[in-house]
């Protein structure tokens, strides 16, 4: 490779680094993430068993089940997937008591530029844990899970998801109204200005 070729390729490499830096979580991530985040405190370290995480991979089970395992993958030997209890693993079942994704006004990112979103999830989960062909319980609990971040709301694009419906509400004045304040604040700048230049 030769020293241009070796330039171009880091220039190349720089810019798309940048890019993928410049991206937020994506929603499904941001439900991965903060699942996992959460479990990791409910459950102690059994390194020395298997654990297989009764679901289906479908929709928002999938991302929830997706985020038990990423969280309790330090914890046991292997984390597995299935639609049936294992007779030789440690099995965890779990109920979607509650789910709310949404979106709010955020902070202000200045004059004229309106508002950030700000993104907020919130999930309650029912986790029961039994053993092997008897299913002998070996732990139960809820799991609240909190999330919140800030995003512009030019990012909605990136981060909205295209498969799971409750990842991709429609944000709050996405609607011909998100246009009226800054318009109103143009008009009233613009008079002000009129007036300030007419009295001189």
């Amino acid at each position: 490779m030769t020293k241009s070729e070796l330039t171009a390729a880091c220039v190349f490499w720089g810019a798309a680094s940048s890019v993928a830096l410049a991206n937020p979580t994506s929603n499904e991530q941001v439900v991965i993430s903060a699942v996992a985040a959460e479990i990791d405190s409910l459950i102690p370290s059994a390194a020395d068993a298997t654990l297989n995480i009764v679901t289906d991979s479908a929709g928002l089970r999938g991302l929830i089940s997706d985020g038990l395992a990423e969280g309790l993958k330090d914890k046991y030997a292997q984390v597995t997937f299935g639609p049936a209890p294992d007779s030789s693993s440690d099995n965890l079942f779990y109920d979607i008591l509650g789910f709310d994704f949404e979106y709010e006004k955020g902070s202000s990112r200045g004059f004229l530029r309106g508002k950030n979103l700000r993104r907020e999830m919130r999930c309650e989960l029912r986790i029961t844990i039994k053993s092997g062909s008897y299913g002998v319980l070996r732990r139960a609990g809820n799991l609240s899970v909190d999330y919140g971040d800030e995003i512009a709301r030019s990012d909605i694009r990136f981060v909205s998801s295209r498969d799971i419906p409750e990842l991709a509400i429609d944000p709050p004045g996405s609607s011909w109204a998100r246009y009226v304040e800054p318009s109103l604040v143009v008009a009233s700048v613009g008079a002000l200005v009129y007036l300030f230049f007419a009295n001189r």
